[in-house]
């Protein structure tokens, strides 16, 4: 196989787009999105007032807090995995 050959099939290959196959799984049209989505955001804004509580005022306090957002947090994975 020749610099030129050799070339020509590398050009082909980087000009043609990979398939996507392997994130068909993550594109969810469930019913649930939305509600997912939405504890997913409380899950993230409890967790970031709760590590910035931890480290600035109370840890108890804090604790507390990322204790209830892990709770969003687990009814979004039962919702994922169930698929409900």
């Amino acid at each position: 196989m020749t610099d030129e050959e050799l070339n020509k099939n590398v050009e082909e290959a980087m000009a043609k787009r990979p398939s996507r196959h392997n994130l068909e799984p993550f594109r969810d049209s469930s019913r649930t999105r939305v509600l997912r989505l939405w504890l997913n955001v409380i899950f993230m804004v409890g967790a970031i007032a709760g590590l910035i509580i931890y480290f600035n005022v109370d840890h108890n306090m804090a604790k507390w807090i990322l204790l209830v957002s892990l709770v969003f947090k687990f009814v979004e994975l039962f919702l994922r995995i169930f698929k409900i």
